[in-house]
């Protein structure tokens, strides 16, 4: 099973729709109630509550301010359906028992909610190896009066610890190093795309060398008053026929030397 994050974005909160059905109707599932868990990093460790349980069949929608008097401040809220109990603290991610399915995997709704709008999207989170990267492009700008583009960066790693890494923002066509900032693991971390110069003809390059990130792209317009989020899919899920991740691979060595400081 999956990990689901509670997201955050400027002028919104998060709430998570969680689900206790299977994704498909044609592989064995078992029809029993999940225990809803909440972890999150405080202290170096990992802590777990149990927030209830979920009937089969049933969903339930979990909003940043149910538990924001759980979690330290600047933490990432990650939710969980599981049959066995987690640890109330330990020095790894709490391993969840398998998923009864495999194609597609067990989502939820990740939601951003302001006063006038709300967005989401289907999602879920599994951890990154440490050794991992990012490369993402940015096609989904949008311009006008009012405006702010964000792209939303979530990491989950094993160990509790908050890693600090370099983000390299680059523009596809010139090559040339755009904006550097420092990002951190075992978060979700809001980056701006509206102070580099990108105009509707630009393709933004975002690098990470050293973390791999879930990249989500968040749009605003009037202070929340229209809301968009759209993620982008990792290289890999673009290959057809072939080794997948050897095209993966490719790619990114291939953007990596292009786009250098």
């Amino acid at each position: 099973m999956s990990y689901y994050p509670i997201l955050k974005a400027p002028y919104c909160t998060g709430k998570t729709t969680l689900y206790n059905f299977p994704p498909n109707d044609w592989e064995g599932a078992r029809n029993d109630k999940k225990v809803i868990n909440l972890s999150y990093i405080d202290d170096g460790l990992w802590h777990s509550e149990e927030l209830g349980e979920l009937a089969h069949g049933d969903y339930q929608i979990i909003n940043y301010q149910d538990v924001k008097n759980l979690v330290p401040d600047n933490a990432l809220p990650l939710l969980s359906l599981t049959r066995n109990k987690l640890e109330k603290k330990s020095e790894e991610l709490p391993k969840l028992a398998h998923s009864e399915t495999n194609v597609p995997q067990y989502r939820s709704t990740l939601g951003l909610v302001s006063k006038d709008a709300s967005t989401s999207y289907q999602g879920e989170i599994n951890y990154f190896p440490l050794q991992a990267s990012l490369l993402t492009f940015a096609p989904f700008l949008q311009f006008g009066v009012n405006i702010e583009n964000y792209v939303l960066l979530i990491n989950l790693e094993k160990v509790p610890q908050n890693r600090l890494v370099e983000l390299e923002v680059y523009d596809a066509h010139s090559k040339l190093l755009r904006k550097t900032q420092t990002i951190h693991g075992n978060q979700i971390n809001i980056i701006s795309l509206d102070d580099m110069e990108f105009d509707n003809q630009s393709l933004p390059v975002i690098i990470c060398r050293d973390m791999a990130f879930i990249p989500l792209f968040f749009s605003c317009a009037d202070q929340g008053r229209f809301l968009s989020i759209e993620h982008t899919h990792p290289p890999a899920s673009m290959v057809v026929h072939g080794s997948r991740f050897s095209a993966q691979n490719y790619l990114k060595e291939y953007w990596f030397s292009q786009c250098k400081k």
